[in-house]
């Protein structure tokens, strides 16, 4: 690009762009775009040498591009007369984007000239073309937007792969394809969240301490294991037209737009695990840092007085000092009456209260818990139900556009009713097996006194938060320990 000095005179300025996807298309390379501006500048009889501003490989759908934002702002100095472009499509697609630009170019009295279209908006009638033309290249562009869109719904529902393959696996003739290697760290993960009770920060540490890549050869993150812990590819369904990214800022849209196909895909996770891990994510709230602390009932437990959080405070001098529970609302804020407690005290009275319990596991206890495994059950199958009717929603929607064939839509709906009928009948049979419950409530308890007992605290403390929901210390050997559903 030249090098040019703002002097005095007014300088012509020659705008060239190109796209990624147009590089090798005829006619809008970015040298032909600069030979036919200068022979247009020469045929005018304007002797001064252009100032050239080109854009190599961006779009026209915004107008954040480096060298028309330089453009612009020698526009804004005025030491610009003329901006000549080789076609209207060259400065924008966009019919608003382009009167808004030119609307400037007119504030600051500069005329702009499309060599292609033959006008100058320095006069009426060029300007008046303008927006016709401009009109027909947004028009034209939305068709091509819809076409591709519908021919992209079309694949989606056929199961096909529309964008980069997610970890786990590979993408070969837009099908997914398992990556052995993988997706047996899928599996890990998913097992370490579910079983091991670790959370999405020491997933992601693990794997990065073992060296284990992300699919972009990045290191793991917070974000990254919560993405793959959420994303329904790995139970075989396929979810597109989930977020709108026609704007800069990405929003999720109402379920009813998606396209959801169950079991279009090779699963990695059985949906039985899948929906366990989305049942516990949005679960109880524990404070990131309680859940990594080295104290083996941090964010788990609660003062019986005043039900506010205990946490670990450190009493004595320096050089004996020691760990204790002690009510938040009274060490910050005084509205409690409950003593401090020494920690190991506490966290042996936890593990002698574990093995009562595992002792004393009774009936009604069991049937308690039975109920609620019925209760979601229930709420389940209702889900999958308005899931089965939505899908057939969209069809009709599809067939009535005329994307599908109405064998199609007869065989969504037909699938739809078996379904139903499916889901309601598991509705009217669901039944627990209280004696099968009422061991693995049992084996689950042995794990976790195994693991206080055996493993580092860190590693203890994620298996018991895979049992129990909160402990509430009444007084010196007095606890509750409340325990999570074990479905």
């Amino acid at each position: 690009m030249n090098e040019f000095s703002l002097e005095n005179a007014r300088s012509v300025a020659l705008y060239c762009r190109v796209s990624t996807d147009e590089q090798a298309r005829e006619g809008v390379s970015l040298d032909e775009q600069q030979d036919r501006l200068k022979a247009y500048c020469r045929a005018m009889g304007w002797d001064e040498i252009p100032l050239l501003f080109i854009d190599d490989g961006y779009s026209a759908k915004n107008l954040d591009r480096p060298q028309l934002n330089k453009l612009l702002k020698e526009v804004d100095k005025g030491t610009i007369s003329r901006i000549l472009v080789t076609k209207l499509d060259r400065l924008s697609r966009r019919l608003l984007d382009l009167l808004k630009l030119i609307d400037t170019f007119q504030d600051h009295k500069v005329s702009f000239i499309s060599i292609s279209e033959s006008f100058d908006t320095n006069t009426p009638s060029g300007r008046l073309t303008l927006q016709v033309l401009g009109a027909v290249a947004e028009f034209e562009r939305e068709r091509i937007r819809e076409r591709v869109f519908d021919n992209m719904l079309h694949a989606a529902n056929q199961g096909k792969w529309l964008t980069q393959s997610p970890y786990g696996y590979d993408l070969i003739n837009k099908e997914l394809v398992i990556n052995d290697t993988e997706s047996k760290v899928v599996k890990r993960v998913f097992d370490l969240y579910l079983q091991k009770g670790f959370g999405y920060y020491s997933i992601a540490k693990q794997l990065n301490e073992e060296g284990i890549p992300s699919k972009q050869k990045k290191e793991w993150s917070i974000r990254s294991i919560k993405l793959m812990l959420t994303n329904p590819v790995y139970k075989g369904t396929l979810v597109w037209n989930r977020i709108d990214r026609s704007n800069q800022k990405q929003v999720e849209k109402d379920d009813e737009e998606w396209v959801v196909v169950e079991h279009a895909l090779p699963l990695i996770i059985d949906e039985h695990t899948w929906e366990a891990v989305q049942k516990k994510i949005p679960g109880k709230k524990i404070h990131p840092r309680s859940k990594t602390s080295p104290h083996l009932l941090g964010g788990l437990l609660k003062c019986g007085r005043c039900c506010a959080a205990m946490s670990i405070s450190w009493m004595g001098p320096k050089t004996k000092r020691r760990r204790v529970y002690r009510c938040s609302a009274n060490k910050n804020k005084g509205t409690c009456t409950s003593k401090w407690y020494n920690a190991s005290d506490v966290e042996s009275w936890f593990k002698r209260g574990l093995q009562q319990l595992s002792k004393s596991i009774n009936q009604s206890y069991v049937i308690m818990i039975a109920s609620q495994v019925k209760e979601e059950e229930k709420r389940e199958i209702q889900q999958q139900i308005h899931s089965a009717k939505n899908r057939y929603k969209r069809k009709v929607e599809a067939y009535t556009a005329g994307l599908i064939e109405l064998k199609d839509l007869q065989a969504e709906k037909d699938r739809m009713e078996r379904l139903v009928e499916e889901a309601k009948n598991r509705e009217s049979t669901t039944s627990v097996n209280t004696s099968e419950l009422e061991d693995k409530v049992n084996k689950k308890i042995a794990t976790v006194i195994d693991a206080i007992d055996n493993l580092p605290v860190v590693e203890a403390k994620s298996l018991v938060q895979t049992l129990v929901e909160k402990v509430v210390l009444y007084e010196e050997k007095n606890i509750e320990i409340v325990l999570l559903n074990p479905s």
